[in-house]
């Protein structure tokens, strides 16, 4: 069983991230790691004493490791059964809200639609397949219209494939694809009005790396960090 680390212990976790997740995680224009979350999740560690190091990995990729208990700390996790195996959650820190984003000078249709309506209609719409968006999505979108949604692993190739009118809408975090499109200046951009999905996110570690004393620890410093950050 792993043993948890000392506090003070100069221990450095190996957090496995995006390259472009803004607001939540990204680079910034002078090349260095920043974001919410990032910055949420150094302040609790550096409480503790811990070090992190970052990993820029493919959105598959980082799935595929998180599923096999390869990485030690992500951000914005979602609870599920299949994950609390090899992994601890914190306590939820903040809110992800997916969407259906869209268009509007091309596609003002689609304001009131939801996401298998406008599949329903031989509409095309790019997501990360490999991502969690509820249990609803994989049990009925993915399951019935599946030829209908195109695979695009990262937040900025969806965009593009919408800025170029590949694709009708794309499925992400609203705050997420908010900031990507208005740093690929695509003016038009709507998000739709039905949510997807509503879910907490957690910090999720690799139960090979910790163990609930540090879990408990960890959970105390970042609820102590969320009122100091509410206080600033």
């Amino acid at each position: 069983m792993a043993s948890s680390f000392p506090v003070q212990s100069q221990v450095a976790l190996n957090l496995a991230m995006g390259a472009n997740w803004k607001p939540y995680v990204y680079i910034d224009e002078h090349g260095q790691r920043a974001g919410e979350d990032l910055l949420l999740l150094n302040r609790v560690l550096d409480r503790l004493g811990y070090q992190l190091n970052t990993e820029n990995l493919p959105e598959q990729r980082m799935a595929l490791e998180i599923q096999q208990g390869q990485v030690d700390v992500v951000l914005g996790a979602a609870y599920t059964k299949a994950r609390e195996a090899q992994n601890f959650f914190s306590v939820p820190y903040r809110k992800e809200i997916i969407v259906l984003g869209y268009r509007h000078s091309l596609h003002p249709e689609i304001r009131d639609m939801d996401i298998n309506t406008l599949l329903a209609q031989d509409g095309l719409v790019a997501v990360n397949k490999s991502g969690w968006f509820g249990a609803a999505f994989k049990q009925d979108t993915l399951a019935h219209y599946d030829s209908n949604l195109v695979h695009a692993e990262g937040t900025h190739r969806r965009m593009q494939l919408l800025d170029m009118d590949r694709v009708d809408a794309v499925v992400g975090d609203s705050k997420v694809l908010q900031a990507a499109a208005d740093e690929m200046g695509i003016d038009d951009f709507v998000i739709a009005e039905k949510i997807i999905h509503e879910t907490a996110v957690h910090f999720m570690f690799s139960r090979a790396r910790v163990d609930a004393a540090f879990m408990q620890r960890f959970n105390t410093a970042l609820l102590a960090e969320q009122s100091k950050l509410r206080q600033e």
